[in-house]
């Protein structure tokens, strides 16, 4: 049921709180969670209450009553929460509960059985747990004909042993079932857990990187030029304003999950940041156009990431990328020439590239660094467009810039 909420002089409908609307609802893992105590329950009574009918002493009474009260304890402790706890030392006291008594009570406790029977069922593997506990239903059919010889006596408890140890065991089972999936909704909970945050901090590293660093960079040039080029300066400024701006609608983007990056804007973006940081820059798209969105996205983000790094962790006098379509690979390539300086952002150079592989690699695609001798450093990421597979080699003079 959904109900109006008044704020601020307006109207609107606000659902129902959960607790509200499940109000009234069965709760069925806390219906199946009761089956065993209702069943252990159900049997203790059948075996009981023959015994309180036909023996006249207290004495065959008070010991039928300790002996199912003991059963169904061992039973819903050992065998009634999802998980089989010390099954030998139950099974064991299970017999002893279920034929001890017998050498008094005879016949008129043979329903006793169905507890070891179900214990059977529960706690060892079914080949062997039916023959075992259909020897304890026949046992317990023997003890009942065995006064009288009769057939239909000796049937009658043995059908009766059997039925207590399948609905023993059957509401067993059902508990196991939905602790095994309780079990299950708590892992796929805690999976979950792990992903988004594993995501929210990849997108705050590749979202954000590029963004604070360009506004670094503006705010030092600011800086230096706003005593001799105030009017430069005043331009520079509007500049780190809007890179400011755009930096905090990326951050509110961050937390609605997946976000769409514009490889055009990102191309713009990485070349005015290279500018502002004295370093030379050589820019080639071509054929990229028609990129799949999350293609464009994973691209962007490589080219976010691998420019940071060139501003931030190399001593770079020229940086050249390109981003280009062929053969159903989407390939981007940034080349400069600042691997000899105090870290080139290669592979072990911090989480960033780590966040791109399993970007790309999500995509199926292939992420690679490398430094060459004459103190250059190559980043190459290459994703599937279409149905087409990776090709896995290009040669570094296939730079078009």
């Amino acid at each position: 049921m959904a109900y109006p909420v008044r704020l601020r002089g307006k109207s609107r409908v606000r659902a129902e709180p959960p607790a509200e609307r499940d109000a009234g609802r069965p709760d069925f893992r806390a219906l199946v969670a009761g089956g065993p105590v209702a069943a252990a329950a159900a049997v203790a009574l059948t075996a009981l209450l023959p015994v309180l009918a036909e023996r006249e002493s207290w004495a065959p009474r008070l010991l039928a009553l300790a002996g199912a009260a003991a059963l169904a304890g061992v039973h819903l402790t050992a065998f009634a929460h999802g998980r089989v706890r010390r099954p030998g030392l139950a099974l064991a006291a299970q017999a002893l509960l279920a034929y001890g008594p017998m050498l008094l009570l005879g016949a008129l406790w043979s329903t006793a059985g169905g507890f070891l029977a179900g214990g059977l069922l529960l706690a060892v593997r079914p080949a062997r747990a039916v023959p075992a506990a259909g020897l304890v239903c026949v046992v317990a059919g023997l003890v009942c004909a065995w006064p009288t010889g009769s057939a239909d006596a000796g049937f009658a408890g043995a059908v009766s042993a059997g039925i207590a140890a399948l609905a023993l065991s059957g509401a067993g089972a059902a508990a196991r079932l939905i602790a095994e999936r309780e079990e299950e909704r708590r892992e796929l909970k805690r999976s979950a857990i792990a992903e988004e945050r594993k995501r929210f901090s990849r997108d705050v590293h590749d979202l954000l990187g590029l963004s604070l660093s360009a506004i670094t960079l503006k705010g030092e040039l600011v800086d230096r030029l706003v005593i001799g080029q105030p009017g430069r300066a005043k331009e520079e400024l509007a500049e780190l304003l809007t890179m400011s701006r755009r930096a905090l609608a990326d951050v509110r983007t961050v937390a609605a999950g997946y976000r769409e990056l514009s490889l055009a804007d990102e191309c713009r973006a990485a070349a005015a940041v290279l500018s502002a940081a004295g370093t030379r820059v050589t820019v080639a798209r071509s054929g990229t156009e028609d990129l799949p969105p999350e293609v464009a996205t994973a691209l962007a983000a490589v080219l976010r990431e691998g420019v940071t790094n060139v501003v931030r962790h190399s001593t770079a006098s020229w940086c050249a990328f390109s981003v280009s379509k062929e053969d159903g690979t989407a390939w981007l390539e940034i080349v400069n020439d600042g691997a000899g300086g105090p870290a080139d952002g290669g592979a072990g150079s911090g989480s960033g590239l780590r966040n791109l592989l399993d970007r790309v690699e999500s995509l199926g695609g292939t992420l690679a660094t490398e430094s060459g001798a004459d103190g250059t450093h190559r980043l190459l990421a290459a994703v599937p467009v279409g149905c087409g597979g990776v090709r896995r080699h290009r040669a570094p003079d296939e730079l078009s810039a």
